[in-house]
């Protein structure tokens, strides 16, 4: 009788902690200033000029073979925000912001490989191994944006559909 009781409250813990963790949202700098793209720059890559934010799209269960992938919780259960503060190709200043709870605060850091790829930006960061790309999308709509999460440590791809600020 006992089994049945732990497993359904497993799920219970899960989401339970992961609603916690989104108690605050995601900083970013009181000084931040967005500068308009530089001249050139084309019209859908000039949309991603500004501050956008979200969250990314999480599938429990979506590892390999079903099981449960697991994944840091700055990406899993959090706010994003993601800053592009000044476009100049090949190169962009940006900042990366998660949100946080009350016992682990939101952090937010610039973003020193940040580049432009056609009409796309990428954002890189991270130690080898656990290296994370960014690749943020014009959408056709100037009030969203596509992006995707890489992690070099899984084959997942996390997908997130952000709103401009």
């Amino acid at each position: 009788m006992r089994k049945p009781i732990i497993m359904a409250t497993i799920p219970l813990f899960l989401c339970l902690s992961l609603a916690v963790a989104q108690g605050q949202e995601p900083p970013l700098p009181a000084n931040l200033k967005i500068r308009p793209p530089a001249a050139g720059v084309s019209p859908r890559l000039a949309q991603l000029s500004g501050v956008w934010e979200g969250s990314w799209d999480y599938e429990p269960g979506g590892g390999p073979g079903g099981g449960l992938m697991v994944f840091p919780m700055d990406i899993t259960g959090r706010g994003l925000k993601i800053a592009i503060m000044a476009i100049n190709p090949p190169r962009v200043r940006a900042i990366y912001s998660y949100g946080g709870s009350a016992d682990q605060p939101g952090k937010y850091f610039r973003v020193r490989n940040a580049s432009v790829s056609g009409d796309n930006i990428v954002l890189t960061w991270g130690k080898p191994g656990e290296k994370r790309t960014v690749t943020l999308s014009p959408s056709g709509s100037p009030t969203t944006a596509n992006a995707t999460l890489e992690l070099e440590s899984t084959a997942k791809v996390l997908k997130a559909t952000l709103r401009k600020k």
